[in-house]
């Protein structure tokens, strides 16, 4: 029987979304969208979704779980729950990977951690919270940044690729986390952003903190402390909201107003030097 291409596609494409009966942990579907045979953007759905895919392109190749399409692409994919959605370019790779059942739960636990890291800090931008909340919201983070650490250990930074949304949260559980397991992870959460896995601005305002823990200045002002409220000392505080703006940061006269102070940016003089 011969296939017609548009039917070659879609059978391709069936397997990405339901996993088969001999897969011993959950499956999850990505579309990678490529430019010049590089990745530049990409959709991650959750471990276990059911995605309808079908696609038509010039080219296809499939392997090992993978369909590339190139010249041409045009797909259309329906998330749970979701309205069809129309994606287009030319060259889309769609993959399904098969997930343990121990990262599936790595996974869970990190996604759980959300509410519990906000459980009492939630209440007060400022941290304006009783020493028996703080009590209670230091414990929490112990508890979580010790199942962090454990996952890290094995499976390394939980960046977009491997808890998706979640990522945001495994961010969130370090910075709130303490001294020595900030310093310890700083790296590999540097490394993640090298590969696009995690957000420059996430990396920016962990190694402020450990700066200031350290006794030295931040590079990007987000640090603030003492009664009055107030900035940290800034590095190179004349280039502070260019270094800010080059990893997604808001002006520094925007983040301030935050916490209801106001901040006047310092000016730079012709030779370069502040004023």
């Amino acid at each position: 029987m011969i296939l017609r291409p548009h039917s070659l596609l879609l059978a391709a494409l069936a397997c990405l979304a339901a996993p088969s009966h001999a897969d011993d942990g959950q499956t999850q579907a990505t579309i990678s969208v490529y430019k010049d045979g590089k990745p530049v953007a990409g959709l991650i759905f959750p471990i276990g979704a059911k995605v309808r895919l079908s696609a038509t392109a010039n080219h296809i190749d499939s392997s090992n779980n993978k369909t590339r399409f190139t010249g041409n692409v045009q797909s259309r994919f329906t998330p749970p729950a979701g309205q069809e959605i129309v994606l287009f370019g030319e060259e889309i790779v769609l993959s399904r990977e098969v997930i343990s059942a121990e990262r599936a739960r790595a996974v869970r636990d990190i996604e759980a951690m959300a509410a519990s890291d906000q459980l009492y800090r939630g209440r007060s931008e400022t941290g304006d919270l009783s020493a028996e909340e703080w009590k209670q919201q230091t414990a929490i983070d112990l508890a979580n940044m010790k199942r962090l650490a454990e996952i890290i250990d094995v499976y390394g930074w939980p960046g977009l690729r491997f808890a998706g949304a979640a990522s945001q949260t495994a961010f969130l559980v370090l910075q709130h986390a303490d001294h020595a397991s900030q310093r310890k992870y700083l790296p590999q959460l540097h490394d993640a952003v090298q590969r696009h896995d995690a957000l420059g601005g996430n990396l920016a305002l962990l190694e402020d903190r450990v700066l200031v823990a350290d006794g030295k200045a931040q590079r990007y002002g987000s640090q603030l402390s003492g009664n009055p409220l107030r900035f940290a000392p800034i590095e190179d505080e004349a280039h502070v909201d260019q270094r800010r703006r080059s990893v997604g940061l808001e002006p520094l006269a925007d983040y301030a107003k935050r916490f209801g102070l106001s901040y006047t940016p310092r000016e730079v003089s012709d030779s370069g030097t502040a004023r």
